[in-house]
């Protein structure tokens, strides 16, 4: 056969073929979900993390009636267990994961080898919620202000400790930059998450706690701690008394952190809009904005293309603040 007859040919077949190809993936996510789903937290059960965790499966079971969805929460590692097992599975959309900026962004800033990059291997299917952040203080101490804080680190260079759930993260970067725009001298205490850092707090062992606001607010509510800033521009309803932070201030003590739901890359566009309209549906339910308010969490839900650009800028403003920290990679 002449070879332009060939070409020919081949081009006729493939113009024949691409509709067929089309309608094939087209009734492939017209069925999705076609199995169970999976909502992997990489932190322990009952945080913060864990209950919008738990929430987004409840509205993802709600939007599909007919597919199972359960919550698995891998914790430890710097949630670098949670993300590798997030991307072992396939990418169909049917395993999501619930990321914060430790994981997206300030991990490849921090570990000599996380084994993954959050910005090219996992999509965004929205920004759930930023985290809002407070410092908090034991009421029978000797801070009844902010004020009073900064006055005793000025008077007192070196002695006044202010502990973090751990080293490295949001609330660390975020003091760290604090201390170092305002000339300030006190030592971060990192630990193992929010219960034991608190507890020292109440028993006098540190003057302060940075904290996600949802993680000690129990402990807010029944008087054992005393919320003095919330770290946001946004007051907090409840608690008037927490003085809010100028997020465009450079010298203000302000955290920005969010919790983000995560699928792997190479997800079909189709199947990520299907998740999104689910959840931002879901995000209207009375239940979902109780939980919402129970937390003093204000829900994002951004569309996922907008919630990738903006989780790309973090990721260079954490280069940045890691940078200038000194912090080494682990």
């Amino acid at each position: 056969m002449h070879a332009s007859r060939r070409r020919a040919l081949g081009l006729a077949i493939i113009s024949c073929l691409t509709p067929l190809l089309g309608m094939g993936i087209a009734h492939a996510q017209d069925d999705w979900p076609r199995h169970p789903m999976k909502v992997i937290v990489p932190y322990p059960p009952g945080g913060t993390a864990d209950i919008m965790g738990r929430l987004v499966a409840l509205k993802l079971s709600q939007a599909f009636p007919q597919t199972s969805v359960v919550v698995e929460n891998l914790s430890g590692g710097a949630t670098v267990p949670g993300a590798l097992a997030t991307l072992r599975e396939p990418a169909d959309g049917h395993t999501l994961f619930m990321a914060s900026d430790n994981t997206l962004n300030i991990n490849r800033w921090l570990l000599k080898d996380p084994r993954y990059d959050g910005d090219r291997d996992f999509t965004p299917v929205t920004i759930l919620h930023p985290y809002a952040h407070w410092l908090i203080v034991n009421p029978q101490g000797p801070y009844k202000s902010f004020g009073d804080l900064v006055q005793a680190i000025r008077t007192r260079p070196g002695n006044v400790s202010i502990s973090v759930n751990t080293v490295g993260g949001s609330a660390y970067l975020a003091l760290d930059n604090w201390r170092r725009e305002n000339g300030l001298d006190f030592e971060i205490v990192p630990y193992r998450g929010s219960p034991p850092a608190v507890a020292d707090l109440i028993g006098g062992h540190t003057d302060a706690h940075v904290d996600v606001v949802g993680s000690s607010i129990a402990h807010a509510r029944s008087g054992r701690v005393a919320p003095l800033v919330v770290m946001q521009s946004a007051p907090l309803k409840e608690f008037p008394q927490a003085i809010p932070q100028d997020e465009k201030d450079p010298k203000a003590l302000v955290v920005i952190s969010n919790l983000s739901v995560v699928t792997r890359s190479g997800t079909p566009q189709p199947i990520i809009e299907k998740l999104y309209a689910a959840l931002k549906t879901g995000a209207r339910d009375e239940d979902f904005r109780k939980t919402m308010e129970t937390l003093s969490l204000e829900p994002s839900l951004v569309e996922p293309q907008k919630a990738k650009a903006f989780l790309r800028e973090e990721t260079e403003r954490y280069r940045v603040l890691v940078e200038k920290s000194g912090l080494e990679k682990q």
